[in-house]
């Protein structure tokens, strides 16, 4: 059985990040700025870009909300890579407690029971 941590890592995190770094490319940020803003690779950056990376679930319009305000504060408030990871966590676990990963999860291991609430008791990073 897959470990719900595994499947942020694995899928949300990646989502995430291609949706914050498309809204970062949308303002005209070049691909090496965002590369240094997000402390990733640009090749990483890239493969955000082309959807070889991030692309395998859809965000929820309130997550995709976030992660725009997100984009916007970076440019405007010229953020370090500490304070871009520190805002992305609340954005992550307000995207867990929605469940968005609860089809995925039961799609990859057939022995959830019907009940898990896994996801909805989450309360913060630990």
């Amino acid at each position: 059985m897959k470990s719900p941590c595994e499947l942020v890592v694995w899928h949300l995190l990646p989502a995430i990040r291609a949706e914050l770094v498309k809204n970062l490319k949308k303002e005209q940020i070049l691909q090496k700025d965002i590369a240094k803003y997000m402390g990733i690779t640009p090749p990483s950056v890239s493969q955000y870009l082309s959807g070889k990376r991030g692309s395998d679930m859809e965000l929820p319009e309130e997550i995709m909300l976030k992660i725009r305000e997100l984009a916007k504060r970076i440019i405007t408030e010229d953020m370090s890579p500490f304070e871009i990871m520190k805002s992305i966590c609340p954005i992550c676990i307000e995207a867990r407690k929605k469940k968005i990963l609860c089809d995925l999860h039961r799609k990859i291991d057939e022995g959830l029971p019907d009940d898990c609430n896994f996801w909805g008791e989450i309360k913060g990073c630990v």
